[in-house]
């Protein structure tokens, strides 16, 4: 593949000044020159990301906006072996490509994942596996010392005064699009214009627009962030509630974001919301009655490359939103709590012991309880699929219509790096829901003491040991093996 330009990352913008700085804002790729020797990623038909939160969001966003690139952009960010799996049996491991994204090195899902295709590669014969991995990390961290002993084909370096969820415009988001020949060019062109916007000091600052229009929104009550796609900017929800959860979601504040929610009747949303419809030129906008009834935002994004400057006009209005609610945006206080609890667990076997209630119960629980103003947040430690979210989604609107309460959705591990952070940390309104279910299959991971499936079970176990002791709700529920049948029954239950 020979040489291939590589942006720069180390430019950002003071969120409230609006001159450049090295700070915490995300990286600008504002410097094409910088150039990588990639002579290893000749032939690669797909590159496969092995990253958590803000390490994984960005190419998550990108694969889904630019589907048919070459190579093909995968992302792994679940610890799930159901899902690993079926991974290891649907990719050529022969020429395929891993990156190992983690800004501190040192994130167990990644790094447990790098195990176990290292050892996959080395059972299909491959001689020198090393040769397929390649390294993003911060100098100095244990990845780049890997690196420097040659257990990396390639290590990139990231900056360390920009933090992971304003990464997006690093090498985290960029090096994936320009491997897998994404508009560089234009992207950079649209960050570095909304980067210029934002410089300017009137009330036509689109990130300071919208970094107000959240805030005064919050302090008057509606916190509840509730976000309308277009059907291309689905996945872009995800790295939405990275950014606004674990920058704002601290102190007992916060803004909480709620993505992928079942549209609604009109009388099903509360006095606590505000809307930010986000529309891709070219496909329908998304609309609801509500909209007329409850303060709304829009966003047209004219093209695909234009995501760029979103990436960094929603960076710099979290900054805003976050100092105008009266948080520090760039910091995360919460998250390591939650990652002790699950270490204790895998280390003891705590996770196989705990009781768990059953997820009638714990709904009986919510329905009775629950008030508006509150929000129920459901995690699935399963295996991601089109139809467990779409039952869920089903499972959602029952709450809310029942109960008038916002509901959010993520897979786990995946929302420990995302909204965990405002689950521990912001309002204390929050009901946390963990399905958890047994797995069929497991993967030990090399060199380590424990399997994929006991990481995932002590995470779960772990982060709702973590939200009790911060006085929050949270139950640990199991599901039955055929899961989606037994939530479609309740949900269909509570719409009676």
């Amino acid at each position: 593949m020979g040489w291939l330009d590589l942006p720069d990352s180390d430019i950002g913008f003071h969120p409230l000044t609006g001159e450049m700085s090295k700070r915490q804002m995300g990286g600008l790729p504002v410097d094409l020159a910088t150039r990588i020797h990639v002579d290893t990623l000749d032939g690669v038909t797909s590159l496969n990301i092995l990253g958590m939160g803000g390490s994984s969001l960005t190419p998550e966003v990108l694969c889904k906006l630019f589907p048919d690139t070459q190579p093909a952009l995968n992302v792994f960010d679940t610890v799930n072996p159901a899902t690993i799996t079926d991974a290891l049996d649907g990719i050529d491991l022969g020429s395929a490509a891993f990156v190992v994204a983690s800004k501190s090195g040192t994130t167990v899902e990644p790094l447990s994942l790098e195990g176990v295709f290292r050892k996959a590669l080395h059972e299909t014969g491959i001689t020198n596996p090393s040769d397929h991995f390649i390294a993003i990390s911060d100098s100095g961290t244990p990845l780049a010392a890997r690196a420097a002993d040659g257990q990396f084909a390639l290590h990139i370096e990231t900056p360390a005064n920009v933090g992971g969820r304003f990464s997006a415009l690093s090498a985290f988001g960029m090096f994936p699009a320009s491997i897998c020949g994404m508009p560089v060019d234009e992207m950079t062109r649209s960050a570095m214009a909304m980067a210029d916007c934002c410089r300017i000091e009137d009330d036509t600052n689109p990130g300071i627009e919208l970094g107000l229009f959240m805030a005064s929104n919050t302090l008057r009550g509606r916190d509840k962030v509730t976000f309308a796609m277009s059907p291309g900017l689905e996945r872009f929800g995800l790295w939405l509630e990275q950014l606004l959860a674990e920058s704002t979601g601290k102190s007992g504040r916060g803004l909480i974001p709620v993505a992928g929610e079942p549209s609604l009747p009109a009388n099903a949303y509360g006095n606590d919301r505000q809307f930010i419809r986000i529309t891709l030129a070219g496909e329908p906008q998304p609309e609801n009655p509500a909209f007329n009834e409850h303060p709304t935002y829009d966003i047209e994004v004219p093209n695909r490359p234009e995501i760029a400057g979103e990436f960094f006009r929603w960076e710099f209005a979290t900054s805003v939103a976050a100092c105008a609610i009266g948080v520090y945006p760039f910091d995360q206080p919460d998250v390591e709590s939650a990652k002790q609890f699950a270490r204790a667990a895998l280390e003891s076997d705590e996770a196989d012991s705990q009781a768990s209630a059953s997820l009638s119960d714990a709904m009986n629980q919510v329905l009775d309880t629950g008030s508006e103003g509150g929000y129920v947040a459901i995690a699935a430690f399963m295996p991601e699929t089109d139809r467990l979210t779409s039952t869920i989604s089903d499972l959602r609107y029952a709450i809310s219509t029942t109960t008038g309460m916002a509901t959010t959705f993520g897979y786990g591990p995946r929302y420990l790096h995302s909204t965990g952070q405002l689950h521990k940390g912001g309002p204390s309104s929050v009901i946390l829901l963990a399905l958890t279910q047994d797995v069929d299959i497991d993967t030990e991971v090399p060199g380590q003491s424990y399997t994929l499936g006991g990481l995932l079970a002590a995470q779960a176990v772990g982060d709702v040991q973590a939200l009790r002791d911060k006085g929050r709700r949270a139950e640990l529920i199991s599901v039955d093996s055929d899961a989606i049948e037994e939530i479609e029954s309740l949900a269909a239950a509570i719409n009676r």
